[in-house]
């Protein structure tokens, strides 16, 4: 596999962890109630703490790490959390997210497309697009800044090593 295609696999996992991370916080539009709870128990189940929920979703992500194509990273993360990240896409567009106790906002949405993105690059076997598609998440910011910082930082809190991709 060419280098370009592994370190694409693992930003692809990677941002799907952060994505499906950030979405613990749809507890906040449920207490609310601009949300039902039916179907969230999984992503609410984590763990406020961003630390603990981070260390929760480490099976998952090593699993996908694994995974044979980037479909089945991603059923990996739905089957465990039963959401698609398509439908948190949707939940990042909710207009009531950006007031969610000031967690979240609608730059996750961004996030959410560009992990869509590379993983539709990836599979199309461009390298210029898988390229272009790397860039793209390795530069995309959330609320508080750069995704690949958060990530960082997160796998700092837990002693996981990066292994360069988001350098």
């Amino acid at each position: 596999m060419p280098n370009h295609e592994k370190n694409a696999r693992v930003l692809l996992v990677d941002g799907l962890t952060l994505v499906y991370h950030e979405a613990r916080h749809v507890r906040f539009l449920i207490e609310k109630g601009y949300l039902p709870s039916e179907g969230w128990e999984q992503l609410v189940s984590l763990p406020r703490n961003r630390v603990e929920a981070w260390r929760q979703l480490q099976p998952i992500r090593k699993a996908a790490l694994g995974a044979s194509t980037t479909a089945h990273a991603a059923a990996l993360f739905e089957r465990k959390l039963r959401r698609s990240v398509e439908q948190l896409a949707n939940l990042y567009d909710n207009s009531h997210w950006k007031h969610a106790a000031a967690v979240g906002g609608h730059a996750w949405r961004g996030v959410t497309a560009r992990v869509l993105e590379l993983g539709q690059a990836i599979e199309t076997q461009d390298a210029a697009l898988v390229i272009r598609a790397c860039d793209a998440l390795v530069g995309a910011r959330h609320n508080n800044g750069l995704i690949r910082d958060k990530l960082l930082d997160l796998d700092q809190a837990i002693s996981v090593v990066s292994d360069g991709s988001w350098e």
